[in-house]
């Protein structure tokens, strides 16, 4: 009588144990499964943010080569063509904002599965990347304010001015004064503001680029190893 009810007992708690050891087999698998579906997202977000960067990159290079070329005609005072000088401006303060793409990170974290990659150069380089956007972020900011600075100055207003550039459909009013540009400190000084603060941007997007293709190559299936 005593040998079957230990013999039940026993076979209860081995029931409840494979059934715990079944249950958390199947966690496990489910939990690897999510994880293989997050770190997919953010290779793909990761991509996305590759070719914002490069859009940004790409628009903050030729407004620094486009203002540095507009400074030096009018500090040499040479000729310089009307539409040449609408172009060159234009390209000078056009920008493009970088916007990082944080969902498939933010489930990461939110899943606590983070914590799950065991390629720890993988989870810091994570961590720090999307923690640190302060200084893109500062850099954008005091680009977008010496555009409001410039755009309302009378020297803007006088010697280049939206109705001149032709942009938005905005039928063109007269060409620029451009032979006045380089008699114009005011002019030739924002022009050199707008450069070096398109030229602090670059430099963080060329930053920001370097940083994703590295995070991007560690993305990989082996990224738990």
């Amino acid at each position: 009588m005593l040998l079957r009810i230990f013999s039940e007992g026993l076979l209860i708690v081995v029931s409840i144990l494979l059934a715990l050891s079944a249950d958390t087999w199947l966690n496990s698998l489910n939990q690897a499964d999510q994880l293989d579906a997050q770190l997919t997202a953010l290779n793909r977000d990761f991509d996305t943010m590759l070719v914002r960067v490069n859009d940004s990159n790409s628009a903050a290079s030729r407004a620094v080569s486009a203002g540095r070329t507009l400074l030096s005609h009018m500090q040499e005072g040479s000729k310089i063509e009307p539409e040449l000088a609408r172009e060159l401006l234009w390209h000078l303060v056009f920008y493009e904002v970088f916007t990082p793409s944080t969902g498939a990170y933010q489930s990461l974290i939110a899943s606590g599965n983070l914590e799950l990659l065991e390629n720890t150069r993988l989870k810091a380089a994570l961590t720090d990347f999307f923690g640190a956007f302060e200084d893109v972020r500062a850099s954008e900011k005091l680009l977008l304010e010496t555009q409001v600075v410039f755009f309302a100055s009378e020297s803007f207003s006088a010697l280049a001015g939206w109705h001149r550039m032709g942009r938005a459909g905005v039928p063109v009013a007269s060409d620029f004064a451009i032979s006045q540009w380089s008699m114009s400190d005011e002019f030739m000084n924002s022009v050199a503001i707008y450069t070096v603060r398109q030229a602090d941007v670059l430099e963080d997007y060329q930053y920001l680029k370097t940083r994703i293709e590295s995070i991007a190559a560690m993305i990989t299936p082996n990224s738990l190893n």
